[in-house]
């Protein structure tokens, strides 16, 4: 991934559906999914099970919903 994405803050990982992550993290209201594949290579988050980790995700996911 190019960009540096953007951080959600600490995360954990409710459940996968195998394309996309339901995640929970600091900067979120709300239980979101993300897609795996807008999920950053340097997000400490991206399988189901992993908790208190940093979430980033790429800069176009983050515009799209509004969170950056």
């Amino acid at each position: 991934m190019s960009d540096k994405g953007v951080s959600l803050g600490q995360a954990k990982v409710l459940k996968d559906s195998g394309k996309a992550l339901l995640v929970e993290a600091d900067e979120l209201d709300a239980e979101e999914w993300i897609p795996k594949s807008q999920i950053h290579e340097d997000s400490e988050i991206f399988e189901e099970g992993q908790e208190d980790g940093e979430l980033i995700v790429s800069t176009w996911l983050a515009r799209e919903r509004g969170w950056s």
